[in-house]
């Protein structure tokens, strides 16, 4: 299979090195994409204290995994695959999270605030009214079913393409539609429920 031209000859020199038996090229694989690793997990997970030990659970898993990649997609895709894999197995494990700072404002400055971010737009919003619109995102995330956390974090907080999101979660790319529908959709039923609409 030829491989990709946007891999980059470096990196699949450092790839062929590891599958051939040498540990020390994955280091520069770990370096060139930590960061994404770790915005993905942030962003799906929402727990900032447990990024650290599930990039590193998560790239364990592609340095024992290496010897099956095949530069049929881009090696960023495939452990970005491996990422958010992992991520969806701890989120299933992991049933719910108690969100602070929001959920302490009394119904009436909750209702204000949303009005006011609604009508005059986040960016006229003082920094703690954006912390507590930051901690209403992050409470609707943890809110949010394994399924739509992962694909609502993919393509909302990760600016994924539905094409990517289709590779990365190996479906076609009208399911990834249709998925992305619904999670918006019960998103938006929580925001009423959490508005006390329903």
């Amino acid at each position: 299979m030829e491989k990709p031209k946007a891999e980059g000859a470096q990196e699949v020199q450092w790839i062929e090195r590891v599958q051939r038996g040498d540990p020390e090229s994955f280091a520069p694989l770990v370096e060139r994409h930590q960061r994404r690793v770790f915005s993905i997990i942030y962003h799906l997970i929402r727990r900032r204290d447990d990024v650290e030990d599930i990039a590193q659970e998560i790239f364990i898993k592609a340095f024992q995994a290496i010897r099956g990649y095949n530069f049929e997609s881009s090696f960023g895709t495939w452990l970005s695959r491996i990422a958010v894999n992992h991520c969806y197995d701890y989120l299933r494990r992991l049933r719910s999270s108690r969100v602070r700072y929001f959920g302490d404002l009394s119904d009436d400055a909750r209702l204000k605030l949303e009005a006011r971010a609604e009508r005059e737009g986040a960016e006229s919003l003082d920094s703690e009214e954006r912390a507590a619109l930051r901690d209403y995102a992050n409470r609707l995330m943890e809110r949010a079913p394994a399924d739509d956390r992962v694909i609502l974090g993919l393509k909302e907080l990760e600016d994924f393409s539905v094409d990517e999101i289709a590779d990365i979660l190996e479906l076609n790319v009208s399911t990834v539609k249709v998925r992305l529908h619904r999670a918006r959709k019960r998103m938006l039923l929580d925001v009423k429920k959490l508005r006390g609409g329903q």
